[in-house]
């Protein structure tokens, strides 16, 4: 999942495109992106990931673990530098870096799941999950995509709804809506459930209506900007959310998943402990972005922004230990008693 089409927003010759309110924004919808991925992969069975963040990985633990400590030395460094730039006001170089910094993290914990699938694997007595006609990770994706995109038209200023930004919220909308084609439209045949795969049929449909509605109100706000053209987009998008939030809830349902991976009580430890490092690092990570968020907000409202030297500090040690502790886990050969010692056999 790639933060980085947001960056369409960003026109660098918009007087406003890296004042406070934006970077209050892209805070947030960062944050957003982060916990879904965090929510979806990392409090779940053990099942592969699919995603382009794998594409150097293949279906090696060894790979998965190497790529996940590179990424770890980069996100600390990401935020080191984050920490400096911040105070002093620079906010174009803050928000490129957020976006920057929530591709790593989401990457990582692609990247995490997957290794903790593989390393669960090897553990004897172990087996594969059995993929069903829906992988759950990806429609999952496609949906926080379209609120992603829709969200915009509602929370930006006007004035920051700028003609590129708009081309990249009609192109997000339709390139999700084709993925989610691609991705249910086979459940549609391959379901158990008559009624189920008619609906799912009868829910891409509807979405599709849905969609060309709104883009249909986007194209009309490009060609004469005003708040009445984008309080029409603010309500068509609430029948396309609301259609693909459906949609998915169906594709999502277990007829349609497959199987997740059987493991026995040492494989569980294994996928538990990989899972839990991660899920640390999301922390210290969404902690560090609310960080900048209060600062460009008190930095929006006129009042004085103090230091938060001893804040920061703590913050940017706490992204830092939480990395080091996923390399560790990663590179231990008996990754089982790491964070509960006293217990080989506790449950994922």
């Amino acid at each position: 999942m790639d933060c980085g089409g947001w960056e369409g927003a960003l026109d660098p010759d918009s007087p406003v495109a890296y004042n406070e309110s934006r970077l209050v924004y892209i805070s947030d919808s960062c944050k957003r992106k982060i916990q879904h991925v965090a929510d979806q992969l990392l409090s779940c069975d053990a099942r592969p990931v699919e995603s382009n963040s794998l594409s150097s990985c293949g279906e090696s633990f060894e790979n998965c673990r190497d790529t996940i400590i590179a990424r770890t030395k980069g996100l600390a460094i990401l935020v080191h530098e984050l920490q400096y730039l911040v105070p002093v006001g620079k906010d174009e170089e803050v928000g490129r870096g957020l976006l920057e910094l929530c591709n790593l993290v989401v990457a990582l914990v692609e990247c995490s799941a997957h290794a903790g699938y593989l390393a669960a694997l090897e553990v004897p007595g172990a087996k594969p999950a059995r993929p069903g006609p829906v992988e759950p990770y990806k429609v999952s994706v496609l949906e926080q995509e379209v609120e992603q995109h829709c969200s915009c038209l509602g929370s930006l200023p006007l004035g920051q709804l700028s003609p590129a930004r708009l081309a990249d919220v009609s192109q997000g909308v339709g390139r999700a809506l084709r993925g989610l084609t691609d991705c249910c439209g086979p459940a549609g045949e391959a379901g158990r459930d008559a009624l189920a795969r008619e609906q799912l049929r009868l829910g891409l449909r509807g979405a599709s209506c849905c969609a060309r509605a709104l883009l249909a109100c986007v194209r009309e706000l490009r060609a004469a900007p005003s708040e009445r053209a984008r309080a029409r987009c603010v309500v068509f998008s609430r029948p396309l959310l609301q259609s693909v939030h459906a949609l998915v809830g169906l594709a999502t349902e277990p007829q349609f998943l497959g199987r997740p991976a059987h493991l026995p009580a040492e494989g569980r430890s294994v996928h538990a402990n990989i899972l839990e490092a991660a899920r640390r690092v999301v922390s210290s990570c969404l902690l560090f972005v609310q960080w900048i968020r209060d600062v460009a907000q008190l930095s929006s409202s006129g009042a004085r922004v103090p230091t938060f030297r001893e804040q920061v500090k703590s913050l940017t040690g706490a992204v830092s230990d939480s990395c080091n502790l996923l390399s560790q886990v990663l590179r231990d050969n008996d990754t089982l008693n790491l964070f509960n010692p006293w217990n080989g056999n506790s449950p994922n």
